[in-house]
């Protein structure tokens, strides 16, 4: 803090790479503005977007999250090149390497801001905050949530305090050389809203025009509508029992063309509803009985807390790998699947049998029961120096 800043400035980065990073940047946020302190300032950046060389990298960002939600290889292979040179050498030089007019650029923008906190949600972002830092401000201190449940090699060890979602992610840390003192343990970190909710399946049933008596599934792959959805929401065609069908495609204005044409056609007995991009998505989870997906935490997550089991049917990295290693295996919330006949198998199942979900729906509210990360978060910046 400063005479001219008397406040303390909490600086929250945000930043596209798949709308997960964007997601908990805002609890993040929010949770900190509903303290109503009035010794902080909370300021919202889209680091990436305001000038044109730094959004060539986010676009690179987008671009290479679509590529890994269609060919999982694309992401493997990236993972594999962050051994290169030692776990912590690759990212300082691609950055030095490939970035270089790129962080002048961005180091400027945080000189104009001049935040007391940062906090980051992305590696980039927290590795950039590390170096801007060390090079021009010594006095800020640099926050990371992993929004994740793991630890990769570019996570940035530099920084003053690394916030993870669960004790498979702490150890994982600890295995990546962070020390326990960085280290901090939060509940997984969501929106206010979704805990919040307290209407049941049949209020939004109602809200969304929806027929309260049949078995229920929403398909949704991540907010860029890729990973195989179609081929879900085709292979679901075959289900013997009536099911109302939600189909979330995001931006994919392609899938969402494509499905219209699908309702057309589909069986009596199958109800189809696609979407394009829905704010409140969690509202029309809460109206489904299972949420098929792809293995991004935070859409298992909003699931998960709107006590609706998941079925995870494709998963783009080692990253969504152990996540849905954590919400089916561990905590037990739903299952994962290689075939699509195995999920129309489940599906039939589940709508012959509904009590087939409770063990899964337990499990939710167990999760549920542990809070909202990004409140602890917000009481730990509070009074963070």
């Amino acid at each position: 803090m400063s005479s001219e800043h008397p406040k303390k400035r909490v600086l929250v980065t945000y930043v596209e790479a798949g709308f997960g990073h964007i997601t908990t940047a805002n609890s993040i946020a929010n949770a900190i503005e509903a303290l109503h302190d009035p010794n902080i300032e909370v300021i919202r950046k889209y680091m990436f977007k305001d000038n044109p060389v730094l959004r060539k990298i986010e676009q690179r960002f987008v671009k290479d999250v679509k590529w890994a939600n269609t060919f999982p290889l694309h992401n493997y292979i990236q993972m594999w090149a962050t051994h290169i040179g030692g776990i912590h050498n690759s990212l300082p030089f691609v950055v030095s390497s490939f970035y270089g007019r790129a962080t002048k650029i961005y180091y400027k923008e945080l000189e104009e801001i001049k935040p007391d906190i940062i906090i980051d949600t992305h590696y980039l972002s927290s590795y950039l905050s590390t170096q801007y830092r060390d090079r021009f401000d010594p006095h800020v201190k640099v926050v990371t949530y992993d929004p994740d449940n793991s630890v990769h090699n570019w996570w940035n060890i530099n920084v003053d305090k690394f916030i993870v979602n669960c004790l498979m992610a702490f150890h994982d840390a600890l295995k990546h050389d962070f020390s326990r003192k960085q280290l901090m343990v939060v509940p997984f970190v969501t929106r206010k809203e979704i805990m919040d909710v307290t209407e049941d399946k049949a209020f939004y049933r109602e809200k969304y025009g929806l027929p309260q008596d049949r078995f229920t599934v929403m398909v949704a792959a991540g907010g860029y509508g890729k990973s195989g959805m179609n081929r879900v929401v085709a292979a679901l065609m075959r289900v013997k029992h009536p099911i109302t069908l939600i189909a979330i495609c995001g931006t994919n204005a392609r899938l969402y063309r494509r499905l219209q044409r699908l309702k057309e056609k589909a069986p009596s007995h199958i109800d189809l509803r696609p979407y394009e991009f829905v704010d409140k998505v969690y509202e029309l989870n809460r109206a489904a009985d299972v949420l098929l997906t792809k293995g991004g935490p935070n859409a298992m997550l909003d699931s998960v807390l709107m006590g609706v089991p998941i079925g995870v049917f494709y998963c783009a990295s080692e990253i969504e790998y152990i996540s849905t290693y954590l919400f089916t295996d561990v905590l037990n919330c739903g299952r994962s699947f290689n075939r699509s006949w195995r999920i129309v198998k489940w599906i039939n199942e589940c709508v012959a049998d509904p009590e087939i979900l409770d063990i899964y729906k337990v499990a939710t509210e167990k999760v549920r029961r542990e809070g909202n990360g990004a409140v602890q978060i917000a009481e730990f910046i509070q009074t963070y120096e």
